[in-house]
Protein backbone atom coordinates (compact mmCIF):
# COMPACT_ATOMS: atom_id res chain seq x y z
CA UNK A 1 0.00 0.00 0.00
CA UNK A 2 1.45 3.32 -0.98
CA UNK A 3 2.90 5.87 1.97
CA UNK A 4 1.60 9.20 1.72
CA UNK A 5 3.98 11.91 3.38
CA UNK A 6 1.65 14.52 4.44
CA UNK A 7 -0.70 11.75 5.65
CA UNK A 8 2.03 10.46 8.15
CA UNK A 9 3.07 11.85 11.57
CA UNK A 10 7.00 12.99 11.97
CA UNK A 11 7.59 10.04 14.45
CA UNK A 12 6.11 7.75 11.93
CA UNK A 13 8.26 9.31 9.11
CA UNK A 14 11.33 9.03 11.11
CA UNK A 15 10.61 5.35 11.96
CA UNK A 16 9.81 4.45 8.65
CA UNK A 17 13.41 6.02 7.25
CA UNK A 18 15.19 4.17 9.76
CA UNK A 19 13.41 1.04 8.59
CA UNK A 20 14.93 2.15 4.98
CA UNK A 21 11.84 4.02 3.71
CA UNK A 22 14.64 6.50 1.81
CA UNK A 23 12.91 6.79 -1.50
CA UNK A 24 10.37 9.87 -1.94
CA UNK A 25 8.54 10.41 -5.34
CA UNK A 26 7.92 13.76 -5.68
CA UNK A 27 4.82 13.75 -8.50
CA UNK A 28 4.66 17.13 -10.65
CA UNK A 29 1.83 18.01 -12.60
CA UNK A 30 0.54 21.69 -13.83
CA UNK A 31 -2.79 23.90 -13.47
CA UNK A 32 -3.18 24.31 -17.31
CA UNK A 33 -6.25 24.02 -19.56
CA UNK A 34 -6.89 20.59 -20.93
CA UNK A 35 -9.71 21.12 -23.40
CA UNK A 36 -12.74 21.60 -22.86
CA UNK A 37 -13.71 18.59 -21.19
CA UNK A 38 -10.87 17.92 -18.88
CA UNK A 39 -10.37 19.64 -15.71
CA UNK A 40 -7.22 22.35 -15.03
CA UNK A 41 -5.63 19.60 -12.71
CA UNK A 42 -5.33 16.87 -15.35
CA UNK A 43 -1.49 16.68 -15.06
CA UNK A 44 -1.83 16.86 -11.51
CA UNK A 45 -4.42 13.88 -11.02
CA UNK A 46 -2.23 11.73 -13.43
CA UNK A 47 1.28 12.23 -11.67
CA UNK A 48 -0.15 11.26 -8.29
CA UNK A 49 -1.87 8.30 -10.07
CA UNK A 50 1.73 7.30 -11.74
CA UNK A 51 3.90 7.91 -8.66
CA UNK A 52 1.46 5.29 -6.60
CA UNK A 53 1.51 2.78 -9.58
CA UNK A 54 5.30 3.07 -9.66
CA UNK A 55 5.54 3.16 -5.75
CA UNK A 56 4.08 -1.09 -5.92
CA UNK A 57 7.87 -1.35 -7.36
CA UNK A 58 9.24 0.03 -4.48
CA UNK A 59 8.39 -0.95 -1.44
CA UNK A 60 10.06 1.55 0.96
CA UNK A 61 9.08 4.46 -1.22
CA UNK A 62 7.32 7.32 0.38
CA UNK A 63 5.28 9.86 -1.81
CA UNK A 64 5.05 13.08 -1.46
CA UNK A 65 2.32 15.87 -2.08
CA UNK A 66 1.85 16.36 -5.73
CA UNK A 67 3.61 20.32 -7.20
CA UNK A 68 0.55 21.52 -8.82
CA UNK A 69 1.52 24.10 -10.57
CA UNK A 70 4.41 24.06 -13.18
CA UNK A 71 6.16 25.75 -16.12
CA UNK A 72 3.12 26.09 -18.13
CA UNK A 73 3.00 29.41 -20.61
CA UNK A 74 2.40 27.51 -23.70
CA UNK A 75 -1.11 27.14 -22.65
CA UNK A 76 -0.83 31.40 -22.40
CA UNK A 77 -4.71 32.55 -24.04
CA UNK A 78 -6.64 29.92 -21.80
CA UNK A 79 -8.16 30.79 -18.97
CA UNK A 80 -7.64 29.20 -15.63
CA UNK A 81 -3.51 29.46 -16.40
CA UNK A 82 -1.58 28.90 -13.08
CA UNK A 83 1.84 28.82 -14.48
CA UNK A 84 5.79 29.33 -12.75
CA UNK A 85 9.00 30.37 -14.45
CA UNK A 86 11.40 28.05 -14.86
CA UNK A 87 13.80 29.03 -12.35
CA UNK A 88 11.03 29.13 -9.72
CA UNK A 89 10.49 25.58 -9.99
CA UNK A 90 13.96 24.95 -10.29
CA UNK A 91 14.34 26.57 -7.25
CA UNK A 92 11.28 24.79 -5.11
CA UNK A 93 12.30 21.50 -6.34
CA UNK A 94 15.79 22.21 -4.95
CA UNK A 95 14.62 23.94 -2.19
CA UNK A 96 12.48 20.66 -1.41
CA UNK A 97 15.42 18.24 -1.96
CA UNK A 98 17.62 19.88 0.23
CA UNK A 99 15.16 19.03 3.38
CA UNK A 100 14.43 15.49 2.56
CA UNK A 101 18.16 15.09 2.66
CA UNK A 102 18.56 16.47 5.99
CA UNK A 103 15.62 13.73 7.54
CA UNK A 104 17.26 10.63 5.89
CA UNK A 105 16.30 10.72 2.31
CA UNK A 106 19.21 9.11 0.10
CA UNK A 107 16.98 8.48 -3.30
CA UNK A 108 14.70 11.43 -4.98
CA UNK A 109 12.07 10.29 -8.12
CA UNK A 110 10.97 13.47 -10.28
CA UNK A 111 7.85 11.81 -11.59
CA UNK A 112 6.49 14.84 -14.36
CA UNK A 113 3.07 14.64 -16.04
CA UNK A 114 3.40 17.64 -17.37
CA UNK A 115 6.39 18.08 -20.17
CA UNK A 116 6.37 21.81 -19.61
CA UNK A 117 8.34 20.66 -16.35
CA UNK A 118 11.19 19.33 -18.79
CA UNK A 119 13.99 21.79 -18.71
CA UNK A 120 13.32 22.65 -14.98
CA UNK A 121 13.81 18.71 -14.25
CA UNK A 122 16.56 18.77 -16.31
CA UNK A 123 18.47 22.00 -14.31
CA UNK A 124 17.64 20.56 -11.25
CA UNK A 125 19.22 16.80 -11.74
CA UNK A 126 22.18 18.84 -13.05
CA UNK A 127 22.56 20.77 -9.94
CA UNK A 128 21.35 18.38 -7.44
CA UNK A 129 24.04 16.33 -8.56
CA UNK A 130 26.49 19.18 -7.97
CA UNK A 131 25.07 20.34 -4.58
CA UNK A 132 23.41 17.19 -2.93
CA UNK A 133 25.87 14.34 -4.41
CA UNK A 134 24.67 11.99 -1.95
CA UNK A 135 21.29 12.11 -3.17
CA UNK A 136 20.38 10.08 -5.89
CA UNK A 137 18.04 12.31 -8.46
CA UNK A 138 16.46 10.52 -11.32
CA UNK A 139 13.35 11.44 -13.74
CA UNK A 140 11.95 9.85 -16.47
CA UNK A 141 11.74 11.34 -19.91
CA UNK A 142 8.32 13.45 -20.80
CA UNK A 143 5.02 11.14 -19.96
CA UNK A 144 3.45 13.73 -22.63
CA UNK A 145 5.09 12.18 -25.27
CA UNK A 146 3.11 8.59 -25.67
CA UNK A 147 5.96 6.25 -25.47
CA UNK A 148 6.36 2.95 -27.42
CA UNK A 149 4.13 0.49 -24.92
CA UNK A 150 1.11 3.39 -24.63
CA UNK A 151 1.20 3.08 -28.87
CA UNK A 152 1.14 0.05 -29.05
CA UNK A 153 -2.04 -0.50 -26.55
CA UNK A 154 -4.06 2.20 -28.48
CA UNK A 155 -3.10 0.65 -32.46
CA UNK A 156 -4.21 -3.04 -31.05
CA UNK A 157 -7.73 -1.08 -30.73
CA UNK A 158 -7.26 0.26 -33.61
CA UNK A 159 -6.08 4.10 -32.58
CA UNK A 160 -3.30 5.78 -34.25
CA UNK A 161 -1.13 8.21 -32.69
CA UNK A 162 -2.97 11.43 -34.27
CA UNK A 163 -6.06 10.07 -32.20
CA UNK A 164 -4.16 9.67 -28.60
CA UNK A 165 -2.46 12.67 -29.29
CA UNK A 166 -0.17 14.88 -27.22
CA UNK A 167 -2.61 17.16 -25.10
CA UNK A 168 -5.86 16.01 -23.89
CA UNK A 169 -6.57 13.85 -26.18
CA UNK A 170 -7.47 9.81 -26.48
CA UNK A 171 -4.47 9.16 -24.42
CA UNK A 172 -5.25 11.55 -21.39
CA UNK A 173 -8.88 11.32 -21.77
CA UNK A 174 -9.08 7.67 -21.42
CA UNK A 175 -6.82 7.75 -18.10
CA UNK A 176 -9.00 10.64 -16.65
CA UNK A 177 -11.66 8.30 -17.33
CA UNK A 178 -10.47 5.36 -15.27
CA UNK A 179 -9.02 7.92 -12.83
CA UNK A 180 -11.43 10.61 -12.43
CA UNK A 181 -14.41 9.84 -14.11
CA UNK A 182 -16.55 12.32 -12.25
CA UNK A 183 -14.30 15.44 -13.51
CA UNK A 184 -15.05 14.90 -17.32
CA UNK A 185 -17.11 16.76 -19.03
CA UNK A 186 -18.61 14.12 -21.79
CA UNK A 187 -21.16 16.11 -23.31
CA UNK A 188 -17.91 18.81 -24.18
CA UNK A 189 -15.32 15.94 -25.57
CA UNK A 190 -14.16 17.18 -29.27
CA UNK A 191 -11.34 16.63 -31.48
CA UNK A 192 -8.93 19.38 -31.67
CA UNK A 193 -5.73 19.27 -33.95
CA UNK A 194 -5.03 15.84 -35.19
CA UNK A 195 -2.83 16.42 -37.29
CA UNK A 196 1.07 15.21 -37.60
CA UNK A 197 2.20 15.09 -33.64
CA UNK A 198 5.49 15.18 -34.02
CA UNK A 199 6.08 17.53 -36.84
CA UNK A 200 3.79 20.68 -34.66
CA UNK A 201 6.15 20.44 -31.18
CA UNK A 202 8.83 22.79 -32.78
CA UNK A 203 5.50 25.53 -33.63
CA UNK A 204 4.29 24.73 -30.20
CA UNK A 205 7.44 25.40 -28.12
CA UNK A 206 7.68 28.57 -30.44
CA UNK A 207 3.61 30.14 -30.47
CA UNK A 208 1.91 27.75 -27.72
CA UNK A 209 -0.94 25.77 -27.96
CA UNK A 210 -3.51 28.25 -28.68
CA UNK A 211 -2.53 29.15 -32.45
CA UNK A 212 -2.26 25.68 -33.20
CA UNK A 213 -5.58 24.38 -31.57
CA UNK A 214 -8.24 27.07 -30.48
CA UNK A 215 -10.17 24.32 -28.23
CA UNK A 216 -6.81 23.03 -26.96
CA UNK A 217 -7.47 19.86 -27.89
CA UNK A 218 -3.68 17.64 -29.95
CA UNK A 219 -5.73 14.32 -30.26
CA UNK A 220 -9.11 12.88 -30.77
CA UNK A 221 -10.62 12.00 -27.33
CA UNK A 222 -14.02 10.86 -28.62
CA UNK A 223 -13.26 6.97 -28.50
CA UNK A 224 -11.47 7.27 -24.94
CA UNK A 225 -12.38 4.66 -22.56
CA UNK A 226 -11.69 4.27 -18.91
CA UNK A 227 -10.00 0.85 -19.28
CA UNK A 228 -7.81 1.41 -22.15
CA UNK A 229 -6.77 4.19 -19.96
CA UNK A 230 -5.87 1.85 -17.16
CA UNK A 231 -3.91 -0.21 -19.25
CA UNK A 232 -2.27 3.21 -20.38
CA UNK A 233 -1.20 3.91 -16.79
CA UNK A 234 0.21 0.42 -15.98
CA UNK A 235 2.30 0.64 -19.40
CA UNK A 236 3.96 4.12 -17.96
CA UNK A 237 4.19 2.86 -14.52
CA UNK A 238 6.02 -0.16 -16.04
CA UNK A 239 8.46 1.75 -18.36
CA UNK A 240 9.51 3.57 -15.47
CA UNK A 241 9.80 0.58 -13.48
CA UNK A 242 12.09 -0.85 -16.22
CA UNK A 243 14.37 2.40 -17.11
CA UNK A 244 14.73 2.52 -12.46
CA UNK A 245 15.51 -1.64 -12.85
CA UNK A 246 13.21 -2.60 -10.20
Amino acid sequence: MPRYLADMTWPEVAAAVADGATTVILPLGATEQHGPHLPLGTDTVRALALAERVAVHLPDALIAPPLPVGCSDEHAGFAGLLSLNTATLVQVIIDCAGRMAAWGVRRLLLLSAHGGNDQALAQVVTRLKRELPDLLVWSPADLLQVGAGVLAIAQADGLGPEAVGLHAGEGETSEMLCLRPDLVRRAAVAPGYTGDMEAIIATLQAVGLHPVTPNGVLGDPCAADAARGARYLEAYAAAIAMELQL
